[in-house]
């Protein structure tokens, strides 16, 4: 097992070739050289996410934690900013924590390149989390795209032009012009799109006369090129003149280029036919990426569902619409411009609160798919499951900011959040809250959903440490609940025993136990009785009878196998596993811990690995295995880290015991060199450690002849080697030039070497 593996960043495939602004691209990568915080200004269709990405892209080499893109144009609740960032950047949102405080913990020492795309409908909140995670983080980079600068101290703004145009003093020349960026990408695009439009002394006008007219927007030229398949270049150029003669008068107030680009879009648009405009508008109630499913059912009637897919091609075919592909099903989007111009149509038509309501009831049916209550046919569906509605975020954000702002629509929200509530507390934990929150605030006081949605609420209030929070919602929705549903009952009030045990009430609750107990009895369903055997060995634990807690433990666990209820399976073969532990029946506990870990892995529930982990740990610590509850120790450790979580109150004392146990048995030095390589381990390791699949060996030896150079020098040799000057160097690395060639002459010194091209037969030896 080596070293935990560090991420690399990710950042989006690039789907088309990238031309021309060389200039521009080095001029952004010396801002960055020089400052840590670089915003790409400039009007929509510009390409300032293309430059951003070609940036990332030729910088990500040099930056150790990687270069990671965060897509803010579907977000629309600027409070979600930071959750957005942590989604991206690949951290769950399963702690205690606020995601700002989880971002500052985990960037505050990693060297990371952060882009952060379309801000502008959200700068403030922008501004604030990038000045708070620059001074937080020393080694962190921001490069942001707005169509305004973010306004922070230390911001670098680079205003992006359009792409540049024949010169208009100077005759035209064929291969001059044909040079300048937007002829190029003319040209470009054009043979793309299957028109094979080639440069000549004969059309070269009318090529130059068609860029100037479109200002040089890289996305105006691009809807205009695919025009090239039907329309002759001079018949292009005269049907855009006289469509840019009718605007004039229009939208006066906006800026030129952007009246070209309106202009171009509407164009392009009134050579549509009408199925396409139909479904185009109505495409612009996805703030992201959509599947052909979702596309078929708000596009519901108009036209038939059988011909979407004929209209979505279409679109594509004209650069209307983006295609995402994948290894799975394909994806689509609306460039955030051409849904600006496909909401005003929406609009127009009347269409938005139909369409709207089509996304809406979709999704939500999505969501009641997600089941709140967790049975899953088998493991793969479940992560499946949870990573599908990741993909789906932005859409379900919008859902349910249109649940907030129609109040016949609140209840639809609350049943949406509700069947979200596992999502929410193994990958949105912090939004989870803000979302019910807010439509409890709208919601009544007397509906099914609302008695769920508190629910939800009462255990991600657990989760987040917030007891007050949990017993406010947890007495709400008993009272909803009685004699409405007495199995959501059920598990309402073992959940509030548990709020009460950490509260330190314990005769609140025994009360809720024991009515939790009664009423499940009565009720004969397995769903119930499994709920409140949960609260029932919780208490038996308390009262010292471990002999119980485990019988509770197996027979509600035989229960949960029975009706595939996963989420409460991993719950009770752990306190099946702490009563056969306690019991001193440690291959019974080890036996029962083990599958609880399955499970968990099972529903990718990151604290509940911990849990278990930690369960083990003191299991082996019990049964005089001190060498693997340390490194059990330090693995949890490891986690718990990675996570930001905080240690159960439910398992504190056994971790505590755990660690006592295994320092008296091995000697404090013993003990703390096995829990450092627990804590060396990655994930992976650590499952196979804990599931006993994999052996822990001891590091390896010092190597005889160790690497001399620093971890920086490392860096420049290898950027040296592969032919980048000093000054490329720099860029890659965040740097001035001359530090560049301080590190150059100390790797020439350590490596006894005489020249710079012998670097590279060092960092890539023969063969």
């Amino acid at each position: 097992m080596g070293a935990r593996a560090k991420p690399r960043g990710h950042l989006p495939a690039e789907l088309s070739s990238f031309v021309g602004r060389r200039l521009q691209i080095q001029e952004i990568k010396t801002c960055l050289a020089a400052s840590r915080m670089v915003t790409l200004v400039g009007p929509g269709g510009v390409g300032k996410t293309r430059l951003a990405l070609r940036t990332a892209a030729d910088l990500e080499r040099g930056v150790t934690d990687g270069a990671w893109f965060v897509e803010l144009g579907g977000l629309t609740d600027a409070r979600l900013v930071p959750k957005a960032v942590m989604t991206s950047v690949g951290l769950r949102d399963e702690s205690g924590l606020w995601p700002l405080s989880r971002l500052i913990d985990y960037l505050s020492e990693k060297r990371l390149l952060l882009v952060l795309d379309n801000c502008e409908h959200l700068l403030d909140a922008c501004a604030v989390l990038a000045d708070s995670l620059l001074r937080a983080a020393p080694e962190l980079r921001v490069l942001a795209t707005s169509r305004q600068a973010l306004g922070i101290a230390g911001e670098r703004v680079v205003h992006i032009d359009p792409l540049s145009l024949p010169d208009s003093v100077t005759p035209l020349a064929l291969a001059r012009a044909g040079r300048a960026e937007a002829v190029a990408l003319l040209v470009e695009r054009a043979s793309q799109a299957g028109a094979d439009l080639t440069l000549t002394e004969a059309n070269l006008a009318d090529a130059v006369e068609l860029v100037r007219r479109l200002d040089g927007i890289p996305l105006a030229i691009e809807l205009a090129a695919v025009r090239l398949r039907t329309l002759g270049l001079q018949q292009l150029v005269k049907r855009l003149n006289d469509r840019f003669h009718l605007l004039v008068g229009g939208s006066t107030a906006a800026p030129a280029r952007q009246q070209t680009l309106e202009a171009t879009i509407a164009w392009s648009h009134d050579l549509l036919r009408s199925d396409e405009k139909t479904v185009l508008r109505r495409l612009a109630v996805f703030p992201a990426s959509f599947t052909l499913e979702a596309a078929e059912r708000v596009c519901e009637g108009a036209p038939p569902r059988a011909d979407v897919l004929t209209a979505i091609t279409a679109l594509a075919e004209r650069s209307f619409v983006n295609v995402e592909r994948s290894t799975g099903e394909s994806r689509y989007r609306l460039h955030e411009t051409t849904r600006e111009f496909a909401l005003i149509q929406l609009r127009t038509a009347k269409e938005e609160q139909l369409t709207r309501h089509l996304h809406l009831t979709y999704f939500a049916e999505l969501c009641r798919r997600a089941d709140s209550d967790g049975h899953v046919a088998d493991d793969e569906t479940t992560l499946a499951n949870l990573d599908a509605l990741d993909v789906e975020a932005d859409n379900i954000r919008e859902a349910l900011r249109y649940c907030l702002a129609d109040p016949a629509s609140v209840e639809i929200g609350l049943e949406m959040a509700a069947g979200l509530g596992r999502f929410w507390t193994n990958r949105a934990l912090s939004e989870g809250v803000h979302w019910i929150d807010a439509l409890l605030e709208r919601g009544s006081s007397t509906s099914g959903p609302r008695a769920r949605a508190l629910f939800v609420r009462s255990y991600l209030a657990v989760a987040q440490g917030d007891q007050c929070a949990g017993l406010e919602a947890a007495a709400e929705a008993t009272r909803l609940a009685r004699g409405a549903d007495d199995v959501l009952l059920v598990r309402i009030l073992a959940s509030e025993a548990a709020l009460h045990v950490v509260n330190s009430d314990l005769p609140a609750a025994r009360r809720s136990s024991e009515e939790a107990t009664s009423l499940a009895g009565s009720l004969d369903d397995d769903i119930a009785l499994a709920a409140a055997a949960q609260s029932e060995a919780l208490i038996a634990s308390l009262d010292g009878d471990f002999a119980r807690m485990r019988d509770i433990g197996l027979a509600a666990a035989e229960r949960c196998r029975r009706v595939h209820e996963i989420y409460m399976l991993s719950t009770h073969l752990t306190s099946a596993g702490v009563g056969s532990m306690m019991l001193g029946d440690h291959p019974a506990a080890e036996s029962s811990l083990v599958e609880a870990l399955r499970a968990t892995l099972a529903i990718d529930d990151r604290p509940g690995l911990v849990m278990r982990l930690q369960a083990l740990a003191a299991n082996a610590a019990m049964a005089g295995q001190a060498e693997r509850a340390a490194r059990l120790l330090g693995a949890t450790d490891m986690l718990r880290a990675e996570g930001g979580y905080e240690i159960s109150p439910f398992i504190r004392p056994l971790v505590d015991q755990a660690a006592s146990l295994a320092t008296t048995r091995l000697g404090r030095e013993w003990y703390e060199r096995e829990r450092d390589l627990g804590e060396s381990l990655d994930h992976d390791a650590a499952v196979a450690l804990a599931l006993g699949t994999e052996l822990v060996r001891s590091p390896d030896p010092e190597p005889v002849n160790p690497n001399p150079l620093s971890k920086r020098e490392r860096q420049v040799a290898e950027l040296a080697a592969i032919g980048l000057s000093n000054k490329e160097i720099a860029s890659r690395l965040f740097v001035s030039e001359r530090t560049v060639e301080t590190h150059i002459y100390n790797i020439l010194n350590k490596l006894g070497l005489s020249s710079r091209t012998k670097i590279a037969d060092w960092v890539l030896p023969a063969g």
